[in-house]
């Protein structure tokens, strides 16, 4: 770890030693990642003896059912009632939902924590510290650092459970090229806190509800290979999922399935939400592209390798080929 990168964590240690009330949030359309590590710090809060509370605009999705014991998200806040901010992987402001309720936030010059490993992004200029490092598989991971850097000895069970959620789900179950060493390392040393690999892998990998997979089929089916991107494209309408008897979550993986066929630069599965949208979701394997840069033409972000966005309309499937409107 270089220099700047050690200079951060401890002054973010040090700020969270010398405050006693945080609001932490999660971003929109909420992924492992960005719920364990949430739930990993607020737990990790309350054991030092501070008071913190988890926020998502939108409901926490049910694979964690696992661990919906320890699950107590709010949807709504008052910024009053807290010292400061925490943002917990959340790409740029858009994405935390509150917005324009942060800049107003940061315009009164109270403090913001931003932990994140996306790029660069205009959180980035309202934070009072950015704990940043793109190079680590997941948010989780930089919060497990923060975390061994005030008291190791205070990551127990549930902690560790949450933040080998966050690794495990961002890596893909440690498939993906962001799964350095030290990842493998950290996710030993939670396994030795009591981390639940298990519980984890059923809820996230290995099993799903009939309605997940009816629908998984549907997007299988509507796979198309486009030759002169080099991509493998697949759309899911909102009667599809409702055919199914599945929810916009239920989606949730698929695309990491169509990543797995060999041969395409990159995957793209276009869906439609309940609210009038379509959404995209981008993975990769190859070091040739920068999918970012894809979402960021549509108004989205992530990384190079796994990035989304959504924009308004709806798909018009017509054999083959597919038109948005």
């Amino acid at each position: 770890m270089n220099k700047s990168l050690t200079k951060k964590y401890s002054k973010s240690a040090d700020f969270i030693i010398k405050n006693d009330n945080f609001l932490i949030i999660s971003h929109i359309k909420p992924d492992g990642d960005t719920i364990a590590g949430a739930l990993a710090l607020n737990l990790f809060l309350k054991e030092i003896g501070k008071k913190s509370t988890p926020v998502c605009l939108e409901a926490v999705p049910k694979a964690f059912d696992f661990m919906r014991s320890i699950i107590n998200f709010r949807q709504d806040f008052l910024f009053g009632d807290f010292q400061a901010v925490i943002l917990v992987d959340n790409g740029d402001l858009k994405r935390t939902g509150f917005d324009q309720r942060i800049k107003e936030y940061a315009r009164l010059k109270k403090p913001i924590i931003n932990i994140d490993h996306h790029p660069q992004n205009d959180i980035w200029k309202i934070a009072k510290i950015n704990l940043i490092n793109e190079e680590v598989s997941s948010s989780s991971e930089i919060i497990y650092h923060l975390l061994e850097k005030i008291d190791p000895s205070l990551i127990n069970s549930e902690i560790a459970t949450a933040l080998l959620c966050g690794i495990y789900t961002d890596t893909g179950g440690f498939k993906h090229s962001t799964t350095s060493s030290e990842t493998l390392a950290i996710a030993s040393r939670l396994l030795s806190a009591g981390a639940k690999l298990k519980e984890i892998s059923e809820s996230f990998s290995d099993k799903h509800p009939f309605p997940t997979l009816k629908l998984w089929g549907t997007v299988l089916k509507n796979l198309r290979f486009k030759e002169d991107f080099q991509a493998m494209i697949s759309v899911v309408t909102q009667l599809d999922i409702q055919s199914a008897g599945a929810n916009d979550d239920d989606l949730a993986g698929v695309v990491n399935m169509m990543n797995s066929v060999p041969g395409p630069e990159f995957v793209l599965l276009l869906y439609e939400t309940k609210d009038g949208n379509i959404r995209g979701s981008l993975r990769s394997d190859s070091t040739k592209i920068d999918l970012a840069r894809i979402a960021k033409l549509f108004g989205g972000g992530g990384h190079k390798r796994a990035s989304g966005f959504l924009i308004p309309g709806r798909l018009v499937i017509e054999g083959n080929y597919f038109n948005i409107v």
